[in-house]
């Protein structure tokens, strides 16, 4: 018997429902291409390196914490040690295949290599000191183009806001430093200069600290503000300093809690937390397509400060009302 003619008129609907289903599946797979596509545009692969520094591994955990929060998924590694080279090349050949377009990179050493390694993607440098001075930030370096960040000190403009607050009479500061140090010291003479202080920038070593000593007496300062300059200060050095500031009844501004505490006058410092939430900004307004250059170096908005009150009374100042508040740490105080 023939086949009912119903099946020989089926046939073409057969056809057009493959054809249908064709185009369907055709345009399915071009919107799940668009797709991934933009994905692959927005979602950044961030990876954040630390260094085994408490400091170091503080700021970074807080960054990583703060991206997750903010929908930003990110790998955490830490940098082993210079003394275990195979680690360290391990731990960058793993950075290298695992491609990420930015890479937020704790202190100065560890920056550079990262740039040197990782050829293209941005780097947003944290907790470097005087990081106007960094090899990666000077005009020659072939990475800047590609690199901004947060340092581990506070602004020039907060520093000598700091020293204004504490003692207006000072107009007269000295600042020792190395050619390590000079952006970052340039840096502080053009905010003090917009505040009306003078600032004697005496080169300094630690193998010829008296001379350095000998030149803050000659200029005749009302005071000094320390820089963290490895070349000029350790903890003979420190020591000195702070004896020279009591002997000649004179403020010494230290950059860290424990000078303060060890009998400078005052002192400022950036606390890893605070760091850590600033360098997150800087991570979101690279993915946001704001290039490195034109963030720079961006400075935290919070600074702790600290005062030692038995070292203000050695040398005759009085703190003024009101500029010691609830974030200021105070020593020397009997309990």
């Amino acid at each position: 018997m023939d086949n009912p003619p119903v099946t020989r008129r089926g046939c073409p609907v057969i056809l057009m429902r493959r054809q249908i289903l064709l185009i369907c599946t055709t345009i399915a797979t071009a919107i799940g291409a668009v797709g991934s596509a933009r994905a692959d545009d927005s979602e950044k692969r961030i990876t954040i390196v630390s260094g085994t520094q408490r400091s170091y591994r503080q700021a970074a955990e807080v960054l990583r914490e703060v991206l997750w929060e903010r929908g930003h998924a990110c790998a955490l590694v830490e940098l082993p040690e210079r003394t275990d080279a195979a680690a360290r090349t391990r731990v960058i050949q793993e950075l290298r295949e695992a491609k990420p377009h930015i890479v937020a990179v704790a202190g100065a050493a560890a920056t550079t290599l990262v740039l040197e390694s990782i050829q293209d993607a941005h780097v947003v440098f944290f907790m470097v000191p005087n990081s106007l001075d960094a090899s990666f930030m000077t005009d020659r370096s072939a990475g800047k183009a590609r690199v901004t960040g947060v340092p581990a000190d506070a602004s020039p403009e907060a520093q000598i806001d700091w020293i204004r607050k504490l003692n207006p009479q000072a107009r007269r500061i000295g600042v020792l430093h190395s050619v390590r140090t000079r952006q970052t010291v340039a840096a502080l003479n053009r905010a003090a200069q917009a505040r009306g202080i003078t600032l004697f920038a005496i080169e300094a070593s630690r193998t010829q600290f008296p001379k350095a000593i000998d030149a803050l007496n000659s200029h005749g300062v009302h005071g000094t503000l320390m820089i963290p300059d490895g070349r000029v200060y350790n903890s003979v050095t420190v020591q000195r300093l702070l004896l020279w500031g009591i002997r000649q009844k004179k403020p010494v501004w230290g950059f860290s809690p424990s000078i303060v505490k060890a009998g400078a006058f005052a002192g400022q410092h950036c606390d890893p937390e605070v760091v850590g939430r600033r360098t997150a900004e800087l991570v979101e307004q690279v993915i946001g397509g704001t290039p490195p250059p034109e963030l720079g170096v961006q400075y935290v908005r919070k600074v702790g400060h600290s005062v030692n009150q038995r070292t203000a009374e050695m040398i005759g100042l009085t703190v003024p009302s009101g500029v010691v508040g609830p974030g200021t740490t105070v020593y020397g105080v009997e309990p």
